[in-house]
């Protein structure tokens, strides 16, 4: 069931390099999951996938190609209630995005992916 959709930038540590996918119409989608938070039992991680699409999309698989990069990524936050068997969960996905900021470990900025709608 879905819950709210927020503009939101969110920043963490990516679990693995981006998936590619495709839409069935053959768009492609570049797939990522970021741990943000420490990840310690006083801040406990929290997992956001993230979804870049059309131009953003091969940006991304060429940028970001293994687990533990540092990225920003601003789009729109969905937030999902999941009914399973362990009971009922939240999703979080980052959709629409349009800016994607790749940091190195000493967090200093070394690329901004950018993709810009032309109507």
């Amino acid at each position: 069931m879905f819950i709210t959709k927020i503009t939101s930038t969110v920043r963490g540590r990516t679990t693995q390099g981006a998936k590619r996918r495709y839409f069935p119409d053959g768009r492609l989608v570049a797939e990522l999951v970021l741990a943000c938070g420490k990840g310690t039992v006083k801040d406990p991680a929290i997992y956001i996938k993230v979804y870049a699409r059309e131009g953003l999309a091969q940006k991304a698989l060429d940028a970001i190609d293994m687990k533990g990069m540092n990225i920003e990524a601003s789009g729109s936050l969905l937030v999902k209630e999941i009914e399973g068997e362990d009971g009922t969960s939240l999703e979080l996905d980052l959709d629409d995005v349009r800016k994607i900021k790749v940091f190195d470990r000493g967090d200093v900025l070394q690329q901004v992916l950018t993709y810009e709608v032309v109507k």
